[in-house]
């Protein structure tokens, strides 16, 4: 007997919308995904109470409208396994029916509705390509990276000229801008949204919806769209980066280029060697990066430089804000004791010093065991006249 309503789909095209919304498929009674398919187009959304996602794919439907509530893991499990054309099917009260092949799978049905996460205060403050929405949100890497922190966000500012992202965790600190503007806003996005924007295409147009409380945004690539929804953290209490970085970069000191990859490169070394301190100083017109840890020592020559450099490093959050850079930024060494400053394009990183060895002269450049010096974030850092 033939079916009268059912949506086929590319196996691929629906595993991959699956792994995107199961990020927001929580613990019970969260542990599920609503799917409707209708007009061509077949839905998969989840909910965790807090946050969600809904991805939405094209499909060849036949009959009537139809949806389910199933659960989300057990879904995402099975297609991803399939390959070739998916066919789903209602089947029973919520239930799904998946064919593939000779594949033939009825998922049952969840007696459960899932909270709609449409924002009806919310209003539209930015169009962005994905590309754009991308950079903008890879300063997240210099967040805090434990979720329960304050600092564990991105701030958001759009103005109608341009839009900038912001993050610190008080021992770095990066910010990007780019020329395209909207309504003025100013949103704190928590980490995890951050993390989770990660799967937006770069082709698409994303279009961000904001209110007090919520922020939407909803990433169109030729049809396949996602749309990812979060409270939003209070970014009144969110430090005034962009005065401590406009005083940084402002000052005087030793300028030089480097390339970025091999910067990042030899302070990943470092750290894999066991060092948790790496030194940045001169030595025959040379920028040099050394590092000493209980198992090794460490030596590599980066770069020419014309000046006197000695400034301490965490060695991972230095290879991970390198790593940032495509090619050759611009660096700008301060004091011993004040931010590392480094800019290419639209990105701009401050990299908070470490306390340099007091049993030793800071011009013999061995990186030992140090504290990290913790900048007052609230406060702009005071910069030579």
């Amino acid at each position: 007997m033939a079916k009268s309503n059912f949506s086929t789909v590319p196996s691929a095209s629906l595993a991959k919308a699956l792994s995107t919304v199961a990020r927001a498929s929580g613990k019970d009674p969260y542990q599920m995904v609503h799917v409707q398919a209708e007009n061509g187009k077949l839905s998969v959304r989840c909910f965790n109470g807090l946050m969600g996602i809904l991805a939405i794919i094209p499909a060849e439907d036949k009959g009537n409208a139809f949806d389910a509530t199933i659960d989300a893991q057990a879904f995402a499990s099975l297609v991803s396994s399939m390959s070739g054309a998916v066919t789903l099917s209602p089947s029973g009260k919520n239930g799904l029916q998946v064919q593939s092949g000779s594949v033939d799978v009825t998922l049952k049905g969840i007696n459960k509705t899932l909270a709609e996460f449409e924002d009806k205060d919310s209003k539209k403050v930015l169009t962005i390509n994905g590309q754009d929405l991308l950079d903008l949100l890879r300063v997240g890497s210099c967040a805090a990276s434990d979720i329960t922190l304050a600092y564990a966000a991105v701030l958001m500012n759009i103005t109608s000229g341009e839009t900038s992202s912001w993050a610190t965790d008080s021992f770095r600190a990066a910010t990007c801008v780019k020329a395209v503007g909207g309504e003025t806003a100013n949103i704190l996005l928590p980490l995890t949204l951050v993390n989770w924007m990660r799967a937006v295409s770069a082709r698409a147009t994303v279009t961000v919806k904001a209110s007090e409380k919520r922020v939407t945004f909803e990433a169109d690539d030729s049809g396949n769209v996602v749309k990812i929804t979060s409270p939003v953290n209070d970014a009144s209490k969110y430090p005034a980066l962009s005065r401590i970085m406009d005083a940084m970069f402002a000052a005087s000191g030793v300028k030089f280029t480097l390339d970025a990859g091999t910067m990042s490169k030899a302070a990943r070394q470092a750290k894999t060697l066991g060092a948790d301190t790496v030194a940045l100083h001169t030595d025959s017109g040379n920028i040099c990066l050394r590092a000493k840890s209980q198992t090794a020592s460490y030596n590599n020559t980066i770069s020419k430089v014309d000046g006197e450099i000695a400034i301490f490093l965490d060695p991972q959050f230095l290879g991970e804000g390198m790593g940032l850079f495509e090619d050759s930024p611009e660096m700008l060494f301060l004091d011993t004791k004040k931010p590392l400053c480094a800019k290419e394009g639209d990105l701009r990183i401050l990299f908070m010093p470490k306390n340099p060895p007091t049993e030793k002269k800071a011009e013999e450049a061995e990186a030992v065991e140090a504290a990290p010096v913790a900048v007052n974030v609230d406060q702009p850092a005071q910069v030579a006249a």
